[in-house]
């Protein structure tokens, strides 16, 4: 290996944040700078060029094989979707390999990622399965699933851990959905208590990614994790004793959390859920009362408290940090 491929492959490992630079100053005996280990802003005109880009394509796209869709048959449906999204995967998979710091491989991954699943459902269509019923459909994006995984533990890339979670998140629902037997709205129990389970399982998947390769779906999980799991949580609430203090304890806790971990986006979600929760069970045990109007004055209050509250604990405890 010269030195070309070797200052590349180091590169490469410090992007993907297999390498921290700081190990590399000290192993090398350099002084290390004061920011050094601090994350610097990823949005570059490079990266913002290439989102917009790869959006404006994907979208391009979408719009011409809607227009072309009825004339161009079953294989021309087949291969404008399926096969072209595949085609765009394994093009981003060799750039990744070829040229990984130029980003390109991600974004030929990104459109393909839009366009294999829906690919494959229309090639189970055009070939005559029912897809009606949903095991059809659960093995086919189960399969998506796996081949996303399989291409993340190869390239280490966060655009492949992206749709290989979204993926595998709609198989198991897809999959839950096909076991029970009837319609989805007629399991609302199941489907809050599953989405619970997802949503714990995305905290779980921030709280291992943080400082890898994966670090930058951190904050995006927190999200979609606390708001998943929150929100179904609240769902139990109504005309549940147990629930309305269990989902009080819950929000309490994820904003604990939220210090813990240093997350803004679970310290927002957590606070707004708890806000909400003030406000519904001063509706259900105040609103036919006298003291209804002085339930919304000391209600009011209390949004001021908790506004006042979280953005002291962002700011002491979050803000620091590498909040997410």
């Amino acid at each position: 290996m010269n030195n070309e491929e070797l200052l590349r492959e180091l590169s490469v490992r410090v992007s993907q944040g297999l390498i921290q630079p700081s190990e590399v100053a000290a192993r090398l005996s350099l002084p290390v700078s004061p920011t050094a280990g601090k994350e610097r802003p990823r949005f570059s005109i490079t990266k913002i060029l290439y989102i917009l880009g790869g959006s404006v394509a994907a979208l391009g796209i979408i719009f011409f094989i809607a227009q072309i869709w009825d004339d161009i048959g079953s294989i021309g449906r087949i291969t404008t979707t399926l096969l072209f999204g595949l085609i765009l995967a394994g093009a981003g998979s060799l750039l990744l390999k070829a040229k990984p710091e130029s980003r390109l491989g991600e974004v030929f991954h990104a459109i393909g990622g839009l366009l294999i699943p829906g690919g494959a459902l229309v090639t189970l269509n055009e070939i005559g399965a029912d897809i009606n019923s949903l095991w059809p459909v659960t093995i086919v994006i189960g399969i998506v699933a796996l081949f996303y995984l399989l291409l993340d533990l190869y390239h280490r890339n966060v655009v492949l851990t992206f749709f290989a979670i979204a993926n595998s998140t709609a198989t198991v629902y897809l999959l839950i959905e096909a076991v029970l037997p009837g319609r989805f709205y007629q399991h609302e129990d199941m489907m809050a208590y599953l989405t619970m389970a997802v949503g714990l399982s995305y905290l779980l998947l921030a709280y291992a990614f943080r400082g890898g390769w994966n670090r930058h779906l951190v904050g995006l999980l927190n999200f979609f994790g606390s708001a998943g799991f929150l929100g179904a949580a609240f769902t139990r609430v109504f005309d549940s004793g147990f629930w309305e203090f269990a989902f009080f304890l819950c929000t309490v806790g994820g904003m604990a959390a939220a210090v813990y971990i240093r997350s803004r986006a679970i310290l927002v979600t957590s606070t707004f859920f708890l806000i909400a929760h003030f406000i519904y069970i001063t509706n259900e045990y105040f609103a036919d009362s006298i003291g209804w109007p002085i339930s919304l004055v000391v209600l009011g209050f209390l949004f001021i408290g908790l506004g006042y509250v979280s953005i002291t604990i962002n700011r002491r405890y979050i803000k620091p940090g590498a909040a997410a």
